[in-house]
């Protein structure tokens, strides 16, 4: 059986925003349209710059199965010889997708109107609380009704001279145990990027040449996490680590429940968590320098 196929705002460039055009129309149906629904999906995803930053995997299903293998056995024989037995030492990572949901009111004169932002007010609505949320649930959940985070997952980095050592040390750890050189990120709270950006040498000479580029190392990305904070930084692999979304986000709203305030109830809802098979391979977490 296939697998479900992504939704369209999945793949949407992170850049994107909700500037496609939302008229009174769009509110004629009790489940708002596709193409609503999709702007608001994106920008809760593209708000969260932990979770942006993952290999998106949809679902159509509450837990999504991640087999694992660590074979062992392989030897150099010689000609003749018994071949050796290979162990595939098997497993698997069962996750299960938790709820994030939240209601607000919108003013149906703003409803009304077709000059009124509403597209913007939805996506700044999800951005300042949903996506925050989704960050936070992702690396810090401690399980039902939240998802797993992956930061307790998370082996200790072997700590170095100092931030920037130890971020580099970690990389070298997971490529080391077969992570992506390429897809590492290291994770850390806005005010710890920005004090590594601004470090100088002993002579006032700016470790990062141009003071801003958020790079460490051997292209290690520096990518800040407002819900991380400072003793708090994940490095990772984000080509083995996912987030699993189920196919099903969902933008609806009520004009009973605060009818007699002239409002209209929205409701949005959607369903993820986060998967790492092997944090091994894939993630390192450093608390001394940060």
């Amino acid at each position: 059986m296939p697998p479900p196929a992504a939704p369209s705002f999945v793949n949407a460039p992170q850049e994107a925003s909700s500037a496609m055009s939302i008229t009174t129309a769009s509110f004629d149906a009790a489940f708002w349209p596709d193409e609503i629904v999709g702007t608001v999906a994106l920008a809760t995803i593209t708000g969260a710059p932990f979770a942006r930053n993952l290999t998106p995997l949809p679902v159509s299903k509450g837990t999504v199965a991640f087999p694992r293998a660590n074979p062992s056995g392989f030897s150099w024989i010689g000609e003749g010889e018994a071949l050796p037995t290979v162990s595939l030492n098997d497993d698997a990572d069962v996750v299960a997708v938790a709820k994030l949901a939240g209601v607000f009111d919108l003013s149906n004169e703003s409803l009304a109107d077709p000059d009124y932002p509403v597209g913007d007010l939805l996506s700044a609505a999800v951005r300042d609380s949903m996506s925050h949320q989704l960050d936070v649930g992702l690396l810090f959940g401690a399980g039902a009704p939240e998802p797993e985070g992956v930061l307790d997952a998370a082996p200790e980095a072997v700590g170095g001279d100092d931030f920037r050592a130890d971020i580099i040390g970690a990389w070298g750890e997971l490529v080391d145990a077969g992570a992506n050189p390429e897809a590492i990120v290291a994770f850390a709270s806005a005010s710890v990027v920005a004090w590594e950006l601004a470090r100088t040498t002993v002579d006032g000479v700016p470790i990062h040449a141009d003071g801003a580029a958020a790079m460490v190392g051997p292209g290690i990305r520096l990518q800040p996490v407002p819900a991380l904070s400072a003793g708090e930084t994940l490095v990772c692999d984000t080509s083995r680590t996912f987030l699993v979304i189920r196919n099903e986000f969902e933008v609806a709203f009520s004009e009973h429940e605060k009818f007699r305030n002239d409002s209209t109830t929205c409701r949005i809802k959607a369903r993820f968590a986060v998967a790492c098979p092997n944090p091994g391979k894939a993630l390192r977490k450093i608390t001394a320098a940060s």
